[in-house]
């Protein structure tokens, strides 16, 4: 692989050879202390006059243009090329189930004499459960961070195979991993912060199923705040009746997810 030094040499070539020879622009090598070209490239770019270039690699920039144009990226660089801020990152799951089960039946014998009986019964249950998780990681301000944490589910599995003697059943076991975490890359410019995240969570359910919460977005908001990334809420509803009883129940699941950025001092 080339040498940083002949990279630089390649770059400083291409620049000088697209330059118009009447502009005259002048071509500067910047060295960067905190952040890298593929970092402040993208912030500067705007600044950089008609028939002016930018490139650079790693830590050092390739500017050419006026000696003016230069002096301005130089002034606008002393801002951006700081050090790193150090960030604390909580990511909230948040789980709220509930359900309400009612059921009525009626029973007995009508008769012409004193044995007649008729009894009615009514029976009404409730169920409600709160999960709420929460992750935090530490990671300096355009670094990239995740953190995942979980376990190995173990699930029988049981396959059959015709042969020439019968029929053979073999049993196995596989496992899927089943966790929580997310990753997230967070750029912070004065009070405000925009992340690039990614959450997941993985529960086990009933009979061999699993529960999947996933999302990606790229969310901005306040230090120190909860931000909302999005959530899910569920209802499902059903009914049923006979000539002597009906029950109906009713079930909700909502889901969310919230991110929080604080700085460290």
């Amino acid at each position: 692989m080339p040498s940083m030094k002949r990279c630089l040499q390649v770059l400083l070539i291409a620049i000088l050879a697209g330059a118009s020879v009447g502009a005259r622009p002048e071509v500067e090598v910047i060295p960067l202390k905190y952040r890298s070209a593929e970092q402040i490239i993208p912030m500067l770019r705007p600044l950089i006059e008609p028939g002016g270039a930018l490139t650079g690699m790693q830590y050092q920039l390739i500017v050419r243009a006026s000696a003016a144009n230069i002096a301005d990226i130089r002034r606008v660089l002393g801002s951006l090329d700081s050090m790193p801020r150090r960030l604390l990152i909580s990511v909230r799951q948040d789980t709220d189930n509930s359900g309400v089960a009612r059921e009525a039946y009626v029973s007995g014998n009508v008769t012409s004499g004193a044995g007649s009986g008729i009894n009615a019964r009514v029976f009404n249950s409730r169920s409600s459960s709160d999960d709420r998780v929460t992750q935090t990681v530490q990671v300096m301000e355009g670094g990239v961070a995740m953190i995942q944490m979980g376990q190995s589910i173990p699930i029988p599995a049981r396959s059959v195979t015709r042969t020439v003697n019968g029929v053979m059943v073999t049993d196995s076991t596989a496992y899927r991993d089943v966790g929580t975490g997310f990753q997230v890359t967070p750029q912070v410019s004065g009070e405000l912060v925009t992340l690039a995240i990614s959450p997941q969570r993985d529960t086990p359910g009933q009979a061999g199923t699993f529960n999947v919460q996933r999302a990606a977005t790229t969310v901005s908001g306040r230090l120190g705040e909860w931000i909302a990334l999005g959530g899910i809420d569920s209802s499902d509803t059903r009914s049923g009746s006979g000539i002597l009883s009906s029950s109906s129940a009713q079930r909700s699941d909502n889901r969310s997810i919230w991110v929080k950025v604080e700085e460290l001092k």
